[in-house]
């Protein structure tokens, strides 16, 4: 009855059941059960031994938390990882492991700080009887998220509540924002005003047992407007449980906190131990001196985790004592003994901006600012910052490089990078960012002060109103919202001095006059506006246009020389919506028209049918840095055409085969020619090629051709079988492998094919960091034997019922592997050697179902 089932009210007491049943469980709930209780060791809960009757259920970790007698341990995380970037991104890559960002998608978090973290706690009942509501207590970067990750990463297989949801509230968060998230996490689809939604969540709820984990709470938040059913606590078998970290006492008290629980920072021994881990041994004891002075600049950052990382890191191969004595000073300035909030997150964003102010130059320091435009907790996409980067002028188009596909700040970072874009707390801040806060917040704007306002990610319908004249506005972030240009018009003709304007996301149904007339603008994006389907005359005003996004509209018209008055373009993206493609005559002459601009540097663009592809083809000198191949009606495709095009070899970087009948893809022996190379492309996907059997290699090879290659992504292929020949791609980071139903073993180093020439036989995958296999249903094996990843950081396998084998060998692990993820039922059945097993079993992380 209990096996893969939630706990619900009128089932007998989990607790109980669980144990006399423990025998019975299938495998994947005893993994569950042992991974809550390698939690319960991280937590320092006490009973932890081979006696499974002294082991605590893990229905009571949370309890634990709150013991009396106990005083517990908890683990501190600040994750810093960031996107790679060459050329002047190179430096901004050494930065930001120094200001904590969090990259995802191809390496998942790195942990670089991880001590123990002493709660002080006060004599209290169990949470199983009385802590409906706890407070996590503490400075910002001192763990307290860690935590509350760590509860629910504990109790998302468990059977004690029905629903576990976590939700980051930050600063100005409103109720409808909250509502919102909630719903999201319970995959409710509700829109409407704030009690309807309240309603909504509580009607869902009221009847459940349910754990709320609020992440960041900056002020008080009526739990009952947000729908979150009352009274909290145990009753009728029902348990409603919420658990909120901030950075305030006052908070705790507002929010009508049972138990608080004080996230103190480290001791001096475990400080010193953290920052000999980020400074380095060879920086440490150049000297005796400096190791003296390392150890005063640990004791004047007060054992915040944080800052020891950012500091450390800042500090790494410093020799020169003077650079240590002015680090000790500017510490000791910031430092304070009032325990005020205010002042404690002062101090908390003075002690990082050392790292910040250590940066190589001004460029990188705006470059990590603009980080913070989006919302707290966002997952920025790679392509949405190298697009503001370049639009402000901070590197160049050639500058950006691989990234990976998201970055996320930490909360605190963002916090003190908007401390500092706003004038450090000095009333003269040049940015007002309310960004991801909702439709509904109430805020001003001062206007005629600003010079940068961000408001993405709200679902407004309409612009703020322009009360002052905003005339030292140069950036205007608006991607994300409900914005219908009749809701524009009256405010955006304002701008008269904007640069940098972002529309992306929203409704607009056409190109309003009033924002042809802001003759200032650089940087314009308009994407993924569906029903826009005309470019205006006037737009060709817009002389000092330098960078403007059209991907993901339905433009049909445009008039003649509207692009050629452009001259000042340098990038344009016109990859419109699929299901409205451009003309061959409309195509024809903006191809022509592109050609006359001498400063454009890069082109976006899709060719529809084998008519429009032959006018790429006739186009010379065109700078073509991303290319969609649609709907070409051919048998086999000859790569060799495509690189017969002038941009290939020297721009092209990112290539779509989409939606074609071709059976067959072939890189012909004419490839083979010294020099004859896609030397720029870094993304490849074929996608939607539902007769493809065969791609075909003569007398030359993936890693002579593709020698850039970072990014490889094959979905809706259903006739292919293999990609082995992806295996020597020397730069391949990123592997996807999407709806490829006929594929059994994606990798082997010996097939039948007349492939791949020149292949090192000793190495595979020397770079890929990340492979995901999703929906291949008749996947068995990834590889076979000589198929290695030396550097695979995740591994993804979804919605794969047929898989046995990775073919991972105790001889030839994946040593740098993070996470596993994985269906537990595939998990289940997968052969594995002892040894393989025992190494990839603290990676996992089961998809739910």
């Amino acid at each position: 009855m209990l096996i893969g089932k939630k706990w619900y009210p009128g089932y007998p007491n989990v607790d109980n059941v669980l144990e006399s049943w423990s025998n019975k469980l299938r495998k994947s709930q005893r993994d569950t059960l042992l991974e809550q209780i390698r939690l319960c060791v991280d937590l320092g809960i006490k009973c932890i031994d081979g006696n499974q009757a002294n082991r605590p259920n893990t229905s009571h970790i949370i309890s634990r938390l709150v013991e009396s007698e106990n005083t517990c341990t908890i683990t501190a995380l600040t994750s810093s990882t960031v996107p790679q970037v060459e050329r002047t991104l190179e430096n901004l890559e050494h930065t930001t492991n120094n200001l904590p960002m969090r990259r995802n998608n191809v390496c998942h978090m790195n942990d670089i700080a991880e001590k123990n973290v002493t709660i002080e706690q006060e004599p209290t009942k169990e949470l199983q009887e009385a802590q409906e509501l706890i407070g996590i207590l503490g400075p910002g970067g001192v763990g307290k998220t860690r935590l509350l990750n760590k509860i629910k990463n504990s109790l998302d297989d468990d059977m004690t509540f029905n629903y576990v949801v976590q939700v980051t509230a930050s600063r100005g968060c409103s109720v409808e924002k909250i509502q919102t998230d909630i719903a999201h996490h319970l995959n409710l689809n509700i829109d409407g005003n704030v009690e309807f939604q309240s309603r909504f969540i509580f009607d869902f709820l009221k009847k459940s047992s349910f754990l709320v984990l609020l992440d960041d709470i900056w002020g008080q938040i009526d739990l009952q407007a947000v729908g979150i059913p009352y009274p909290l606590g145990n009753s009728n078998q029902i348990r409603r449980k919420v658990v909120l970290t901030t950075r305030s006492r006052r908070v705790c008290g507002q929010m009508e906190v049972r138990k608080d629980i004080n996230v103190s920072c480290l001791n001096e021994d475990d400080s010193w131990q953290l920052f000999q881990d980020k400074v380095g041994h060879e920086t440490l004891f150049y000297s005796p001196r400096t190791k003296a002075l390392a150890r005063e600049l640990v004791k004047e950052m007060k054992g915040l985790p944080l800052a020891l990382v950012t500091v450390g890191k800042a500090m790494y191969g410093k020799t020169d004592t003077a650079e240590w004595e002015y680090a000790i000073q500017y510490m000791r300035r910031s430092c304070c003994d009032n325990d005020d909030p205010l002042d404690m997150e002062r101090i908390v964003f003075s002690q990082i901006k050392f790292s910040f102010d250590s940066l190589r130059n001004n460029t990188l320091r705006k470059c990590f600012l603009t980080c913070a435009l989006w919302p707290e907790d966002h997952h920025i996409c790679k392509v949405e910052l190298a697009r503001c980067w370049i639009g402000l002028g901070l590197v160049h188009e050639t500058d950006i490089q691989k990234m990976y596909d998201s970055v996320k700040m930490h909360d605190v970072v963002r916090d003190m990078a908007l401390w500092i874009s706003c004038g450090c707390n000095e009333k003269n801040g040049k940015w007002f960012v309310r960004a991801g806060i909702g439709p509904h917040e109430k805020f001003t704007i001062p206007w005629g002060q600003v010079e940068s306002v961000s408001l993405m990610w709200n679902c407004l319908l309409k612009l703020p109103p322009v009360g002052s004249n905003p005339c030292h506005m140069r950036m205007l972030c608006l991607g994300t919202n409900r914005l219908h240009e009749s809701m524009l018009v009256e405010e955006i003709k304002k701008f008269t001095s904007l640069a940098y304007l972002d529309l992306r996301f929203n409704n607009l149904g056409e190109i309003p006059e009033e924002l042809c007339s802001l003759t200032n603008l650089e940087h314009l994006d308009l994407s993924h506006n569906i029903d826009i389907n005309e470019v205006p005359h006037s737009f060709g005003n817009l002389i000092k246009l330098k960078f403007l996004y059209l991907e993901w509209t339905s433009i049909q018209r445009m008039p003649e020389r509207v692009i050629s008055r452009l001259q000042s373009l340098q990038v344009i993206d016109f990859n419109t919506f699929y299901l409205r493609p451009v003309s061959k005559d409309l195509l024809s002459r903006m191809l022509r028209e592109l050609g006359t601009l001498s400063h454009l540097k890069a082109v976006g663009i899709t060719a529809m049918c084998f008519s429009q592809y032959k006018l790429l083809r006739e186009s010379k000198n065109l700078p073509i840095r991303t290319l969609i191949l649609r709907r070409l009606e051919t048998r086999a495709l000859y790569f060799s055409n495509i690189l017969s095009h002038e941009f290939a070899p020297r721009a092209l970087y990112e290539l779509l085969i989409d939606m074609c009948v071709m059976e067959e893809i072939i890189f012909g022996h004419e490839l083979a020619r010294p020099n004859n190379c896609f030397g720029t492309l870094n993304q490849l996907s074929f996608s939607d090629l539902s007769n493809l059997r065969e791609i075909t290699w003569m007398e030359t090879s993936p890693a002579s051709l593709f020698p850039m290659l970072s990014c490889l992504d094959v979905h809706s292929c259903g006739k292919l079988n293999h990609l082995s020949w992806a295996m020597d791609l020397p730069c391949l980071e990123q592997l996807v492998i999407y709806d490829c139903s006929s594929m059994r073993q994606a990798f082997m180093r010996h097939h039948g094919d007349n492939q791949c020439n020149g292949q090192d036989s000793s190495k595979t995958f020397r770079c890929l960091k990340y492979l995901k296999f999703l929906r291949c249903e008749s996947l068995v094996c990834i590889g076979g034997p000589g198929v290695t990843f030396p550097s695979l950081e995740r591994l993804v396998l979804h919605h794969c019922p047929e898989l046995k084998r990775l073919h991972f060998q105790t001889d030839s692990l994946p040593r740098k592997l993070r996470e596993l993820q994985i269906d537990v039922g595939s998990w289940e059945i997968l052969e594995l050697e002892e040894g393989v097993k025992s190494f990839l079993q603290p990676k996992l992380k089961f998809e739910k179902p």
